[in-house]
């Protein structure tokens, strides 16, 4: 597994000062060798498993692990112990996109053939379900309550999944409402929980709540972003194929067929919420006593969150 970070994928190609780019890269690998080190403990004699429950992980931007390790360190958290949580929301995440990719159908994830079109869909299944238990393995050094912050994202998550399965092809069906209810539950929950658990192991309580509002709206941020994505965005970029939420519950499409919004308006109100989330967030980053670096480079992150091509 490669431990070398790239960066680019989660601030761009622009112009960023180079003492926030080499910290952000530095982050970004000791999420990577950590994910390497986590998954060389595992004994697998299945050695297509083996290469299935590897094929993803660490190939992404590592949004949730970086937020997390960045946030848990500014606050005084232990090193090591925030890169647990790091390390197994990016391992959770990634089970949940090769669950994900089951269900849709989906043929190409992060520029790779998905799991299940590469190793089979039983195997995918199992890949998944195993990287949904191991992080609890990994976690359980870090107490019973964390573990249960992360099992409450993996029950949202599934009910998330769930509820989504109810609309396919019945978009006229959705209003924001269901529809705000199914993104907070497959997207922002994790985020959500894992900003819960990382002010939870950093042993300050008295952010819990703040951070899990972050998570929430990071969350919501994020999956507006990726929805407006699925309709602008260059495939080549976002390492998978556009178009693939069609007949989901996707932004665009229920603002098109539910509110017959025409697709200028419809980008434009999606752009108007993408916008709000990101000012809540930079509001609750600048209500946080933070060291300025800290604060700087949040809010960096919490702008390009807004603004990613893939």
């Amino acid at each position: 597994m490669d431990t070398r970070y790239n960066v680019s994928l989660l601030i761009g190609d622009d112009d960023v000062p180079k003492e926030y780019v080499d910290f952000l890269e530095d982050v970004g690998k000791k999420i990577l060798k950590s994910l390497r080190k986590a998954l060389s403990r595992l004994v697998i004699d299945d050695e297509l498993l083996k290469k299935a429950v590897y094929h993803l992980v660490g190939r992404g931007k590592l949004v949730r692990g970086i937020f997390s390790y960045i946030l848990g360190i500014s606050i005084g958290g232990d090193k090591e112990k925030i890169l647990i949580i790091s390390t197994s929301a990016e391992l959770y995440h990634t089970a949940s996109l090769i669950h994900d990719d089951i269900i849709d159908d989906s043929s190409f994830r992060r520029g790779l053939p998905t799991v299940h079109r590469q190793y089979g869909i039983n195997r995918a299944i199992i890949a998944g379900d195993l990287l949904i238990v191991y992080p609890n393995y990994l976690l359980s050094s870090l107490g019973g309550d964390v573990i249960r912050i992360f099992a409450e994202a993996g029950i949202n998550l599934c009910d998330g999944e769930a509820l989504e399965l109810n609309y396919l092809g019945r978009i006229y069906n959705v209003d924001l409402e269901v529809y705000n209810k199914i993104v907070y539950k497959k997207t922002a929950i994790l985020f959500e929980k894992v900003l819960e658990a990382t002010a939870l192991v950093a042993r300050r309580n008295d952010l819990i709540h703040i951070f899990k509002k972050l998570g929430r709206y990071l969350g919501m941020a994020f999956q507006y972003r990726d929805d407006v994505l699925d309709f602008v965005g260059d495939p080549n970029t976002m390492g998978k194929p556009s178009g693939m939420d069609v007949g989901k519950p996707n932004l665009i499409g229920v603002l098109t067929n539910t509110y017959n919004m025409e697709i200028n308006k419809a980008l434009e109100y999606s752009y108007e919420l993408i916008s709000k989330y990101m000012t809540k967030s930079q509001a609750i980053i600048d209500d946080i006593p933070l060291e300025s670096f800290y604060k700087n480079i949040l809010r960096l992150l919490i702008n390009k969150l807004g603004v990613r091509r893939g």
